[in-house]
């Protein structure tokens, strides 16, 4: 394992100067501070974050808030930002909502040592948002909009929702259905709100079933069962789109060509062979992983708990096949 005295061997300066560069940067002049930066780059270095908690009397720890793991979506974000956090030499603290009970993490959250908090998409409001920011720590909220003036970086939501629309009336589908995305989801109802606008605009008949994502039975049948039923659905997530797949599948329709069917998220498994799910979602050259990290990890460096930066990224067409024209 490299350590601070092989990086100080290469830039031939005393570990000690290494240590300043690390903690103190602003005291080391350019020079050797670019030359260290160089050795630590090419030696690929991570500080240690239980050493660096010594030198600088910080936790050297970002905590990270979750849903539960056995939802897909919240296992890669929380998989990812760990990977992210300790690639920046911090530790990771989990904590994760139950959703029987989901005022209780963020009441533990609170009093946690750590120096900056990530929020997955989770289930929140506003007196909670303010009571951590009461704690001081620098916040950021990945894939959610809470409210305005927080450190956040996302999907641009109700663009995602318009997008999907869009997409499906350019298919020449007019009865549509939305499936997924409860009032407590305020990022969900931000791509409703999308969608709705433009496929109203369109002079779309929308149909909506509004259920958790383990109750998606009862308003897919009562959609299913109109006289005028949809010819593509669109669900406010890739994770709905998949249970949806299933339903479709178990009850003999053909996806695409009895329904076309397209997800929002653009999550790993909507590539795969089995699922081949049209989404909408980021770019692939984009990291929001690394963005969100390393936006709070400067936001912990400066001290800049209170200075929003919000970071809403343009959704793509990631076209499959799940979806036709007709």
């Amino acid at each position: 394992m490299v350590s601070s005295i092989d990086v100080a061997k290469l830039a031939g300066v005393s570990q000690a100067t290494v240590s300043r560069v690390l903690n103190d940067p602003d005291k080391v002049n350019k020079p050797t501070l670019d030359k260290v930066n160089a050795a630590i780059r090419q030696l690929n270095y991570r500080p240690n974050a239980a050493a660096r908690s010594l030198i600088s009397r910080k936790s050297g720890v970002i905590a990270i808030v979750s849903g539960p793991l056995d939802n897909p979506d919240n296992a890669e974000f929380t998989n990812e930002t760990i990977k992210r956090i300790q690639e920046r030499g911090f530790i990771a603290e989990i904590h994760l909502q139950d959703s029987s009970n989901p005022e209780s993490v963020l009441l533990s959250v609170q009093n946690t040592q750590a120096e900056g908090i990530i929020l997955g998409s989770i289930v929140i409001d506003e007196i909670a948002i303010a009571k951590l920011k009461k704690t001081g720590i620098p916040l950021m909220f990945f894939d959610m909009e809470p409210a305005a003036n927080e450190h956040t970086v996302s999907l641009d939501n109700r663009l995602a929702g318009a997008a999907a629309a869009e997409y499906i009336s350019s298919l020449n589908h007019s009865n549509v259905g939305w499936l997924g995305g409860e009032p407590s989801e305020s990022h969900l109802q931000l791509r409703y709100q999308g969608f709705q606008e433009c496929a109203k605009a369109n002079n779309m008949n929308i149909l909506r079933a509004m259920a958790a994502i383990d109750d998606l039975d009862a308003p897919l049948s009562a959609m299913l069962a109109r006289k005028e039923r949809p010819t593509a659905i669109i669900a406010a997530t890739d994770m709905i789109a998949y249970r949806a797949m299933d339903f479709l599948v178990d009850y003999g329709y053909r996806i695409p060509d009895d329904i076309s069917l397209l997800g929002i998220g653009n999550a790993p498994l909507s590539a795969m062979s089995y699922m081949n799910l049209s989404s909408i979602g980021i770019s692939g050259d984009r990291d929001i992983y690394s963005d969100g990290v390393d936006r709070l990890v400067k936001a912990i460096e400066e001290g800049s708990a209170n200075k929003s930066v919000e970071m809403k990224y343009a959704p793509v067409l990631f076209e499959r096949n799940s979806t036709r024209k007709i």
